[in-house]
Order: C-alpha cells, then structure tokens, then sequence
C-alpha cells in the first residue's frame, strides 16, 4: 500500500522488467554451474544442451534457488524425454537395416533343410545380382543372332554366351566336356572360361561351332537351347527376386514399430520421466502462485 492509500500490484513469477529478467537468467546459470549435464557424449551435445536450459529457465524465470532448482529439473527431465523419442526412432532403423540380413539367416536355414547347402543364392542382394545378370544374358542370346561378324562383344556378353552354349554342350554329352581340348578361337591358354574378355561376334560363333561339333548336334540347335535355357533361368532368377522383394517389404511394414522388448522398456522409462515432470511442474506452480 503507497502513502495515499492505494494499493499495490501483486507481482509473480519473479522479476518483470527486462533488467530483472537478465538478472535473474545470470543468476540462474550461476546456480546451476555445478549441475550435472544430461548429455550423452559422442551423441548429444553439451552446447545443444545449455542452449535448452537456458531456454527452459528464461521461459520460467525462477525467483530464487528452489524455483531455480525445479526449472532446471523440468529442462533435464523434458530433454531426457526428448531422448526417447530418439531411442525409439533409432531402434526401428536398426531393425528395418536388420531386414535382409534377417530374411538371409532364414533362408540360409531352409536351404540347409532341403540340402541345397552353401551353393544356394540366399542373401537379397545375391538374388538382385542373379536376376540381373540372368536378364542381361537373355538380352545377349536374344540379340546375338542379329549382330554382324566383326561387332565385338561386350566381355559379359560374349562370356555368357559361350559359357550358355558350353552348358548345353556338355548336357547333350552328358556332363563330360574338356574345353581346354578344343580349339576355340579367340579364347587364349590365359583365358578362363568363366571369365572372357571381349570377343568377335565370328569368334564366339566359332566357339558355338567348336562344342556342337564336340557334342555332336547341330549348332543352331545347341544355341536353341543354350538361349531357352537362359530364358527359363531369367524368368526364374526375376520370379525368386519378386517374391523376396515382397517379403522384404511385409517384413518392413511390420517392423514399423519396435518390438515388444523395446516398446515395454520406453512405456516404462517415459512413465516414470512424465511423473517426475509431473511433480515438478506441479510444484513450480505451487510456489509460483504464492
């Protein structure tokens, strides 16, 4: 009450002018020097902390030690709970990178069961690199017919075509056939037959002729069927990646939230961070309304 008689404002929450206010902020930091940070080195950063609770406490503008000691309590416990919405957005990215490693154990399983063993393509990204190299070699046997004799093919081309046609060879002599023993051309001692370099188109006709001539058919015919041969394989290498694909994206969607584990270990941590907010925030109230 002044000397007339007229009454005072009530003033709350501490300082009002904008002096008192940074007053009151310096204070503040003062106070908290000796507060443990809430940071977790190599992933958080001590000045992205700071930055937060001095945003905190100038939002709240504590008057005095314990209005100080509860803001600053709101300002760790709501950057602890900024940290399990991280947490769990972490734990679904490790469990969807987890995905097509998941989808290979299995798969390796069920190949073990049916005795395919260690020569069975499981892993997604052996399958996508059999669906496209399958297709690739369709392509070649689909174009070879059509090329002149001096184009040069490509080394993929030409390597998939002789050793199409060296398969189907050795099936029509019943799965004896040395092609180290033929003379075919373009091909040197150096060279593997799993691995070509770049041929002439005459030179992997040669070598066409070269195992017909070994299995005894007719060459336009061991090529008919070397070709069917690479399209029944494409055809089977682009289903087997289509249905992988799908099962890796069903895996995907459900793993959209984290397992049971992890779900019951955030509900319990942010139930127990939101009640102490709770009660602090309360009690900041308290003491502010007074």
């Amino acid at each position: 009450m002044t000397d007339n008689g007229a009454l005072l404002p009530i003033v709350r929450g501490g300082p009002q002018t904008q002096k008192g206010k940074e007053v009151a902020r310096w204070n503040a930091t003062t106070h908290g020097i000796s507060s443990p940070a809430p940071v977790v080195p190599g992933l958080e950063r001590d000045e992205d902390w700071q930055e937060y609770r001095e945003a905190i406490l100038e939002h709240y503008s504590p008057d005095g030690p314990v209005e100080f000691e509860l803001a600053e309590r709101v300002a760790v416990l709501t950057w602890r709970l900024r940290r399990v919405t991280r947490y769990e957005a972490q734990a679904i990215a490790i469990s969807q990178e987890k995905v097509e490693d998941d989808y290979h154990s299995l798969a390796s399983l069920r190949a073990s069961m049916r005795g395919e063993g260690v020569a069975a393509t499981t892993h997604p990204n052996d399958i996508r690199f059999e669906a496209r190299y399958a297709k690739r070699t369709e392509r070649a046997f689909k174009r070879f017919p059509q090329e002149k004799p001096e184009t040069i093919l490509k080394a993929e081309d030409a390597g998939a075509i002789v050793f199409g046609v060296y398969v189907a060879a050795r099936k029509a002599r019943g799965g004896e056939l040395d092609w180290e023993a033929l003379d075919l051309p373009g091909i040197t001692d150096d060279d593997d037959i799993y691995e070509l370099p770049a041929m002439k188109v005459e030179d992997v006709r040669g070598c066409i002729e070269a195992f017909a001539t070994a299995a005894s058919v007719d060459p336009d015919e061991l090529f008919e069927a070397a070709a069917y041969e690479a399209g029944c394989e494409a055809r089977g290498a682009a289903y087997k990646r289509g249905d992988m694909e799908r099962d890796l994206s069903r895996k995907e969607r459900e793993r959209i939230l984290p397992d049971a584990d992890t779900l019951q270990k955030i509900a319990r941590y942010e139930a127990h961070l939101s009640r102490q907010l709770y009660q602090a925030l309360q009690a900041l109230e308290v003491l502010r309304a007074k």
